[in-house]
């Protein structure tokens, strides 16, 4: 199944979860969210809804621990971030770097030291 973009409030989640001990518990997981975005209101109701629909969608796996469900990731921030980035430069100017970096960028200059890292950078490659 191919990875899909998701909603923000879906997103937060999966960052906890990926930057959490696995397995995490949707407890944990509200209170990590609470401590770490608390000018959201997050309810454990709204929490498990969502680790629901990411299970459905295959970002998340989970495993029945007595009354609690323990959930694992299924797909790895690289794997979900990369495919972010290549939906975020394919929506300039086909996917060109030159595009990316005239979007990124517009009217700033790029300092030396930015053209220096992107030169190497294209070096290595």
């Amino acid at each position: 199944m191919p990875i899909k973009k998701l909603p923000d409030a879906e997103f937060e989640i999966m960052r906890a979860v990926w930057r959490s001990e696995e397995p995490v518990t949707s407890p944990q997981l509200t209170e990590k969210l609470r401590c770490s975005l608390p000018e959201k209101d997050w309810k454990q109701q709204t929490v498990l809804t969502m680790l629901v629909r990411l299970e459905k969608k295959g970002f998340l796996r989970s495993e029945r621990n007595g009354k609690e469900r323990d959930y694992y990731a299924a797909v790895s921030e690289e794997e979900y971030l990369a495919v972010e980035a290549k939906s975020f430069r394919n929506r300039f100017e086909g996917g060109r770097l030159s595009g990316l970096v005239k979007a990124l960028y517009g009217d700033k200059e790029l300092s030396d030291e930015d053209i220096v890292e992107l030169k190497d950078w294209i070096n290595k490659l």
